[in-house]
């Protein structure tokens, strides 16, 4: 069985496409709904991910308005019709 998860890319990694609508399986992660992407957009897992295999500091993953790092980082959990958001981090004055 698999899931309908909605991804907005704001500003990110000139994909193209802002906002996806994806079948995703019914045990996705953050960590699967990037691969999935990666493998029509290569280098964008590398991106998002850390060396340590979590989300980049540079950019902020939201799922349904909440901060991936906060709830399970990569590992957090998709449930069909979930939000997911990411985002650049921006920094300055």
């Amino acid at each position: 069985m698999n899931i309908d998860v909605r991804l907005n890319l704001l500003g990110v990694l000139r994909i193209k496409q802002s906002e996806l609508a994806l079948d995703t399986p019914a045990d996705a992660t953050v960590a699967t709904l990037i691969g999935l992407i990666d493998q029509h957009n290569p280098g964008f897992a590398a991106a998002l991910s850390n060396a340590d295999g979590g989300l980049s500091p540079q950019f902020v993953v939201f799922v349904n308005g909440r901060n991936a790092v906060q709830l399970d980082d990569m590992k957090t959990r998709l449930n069909a019709g979930d939000v997911v958001n990411v985002i650049p981090a921006i920094a300055g004055g």
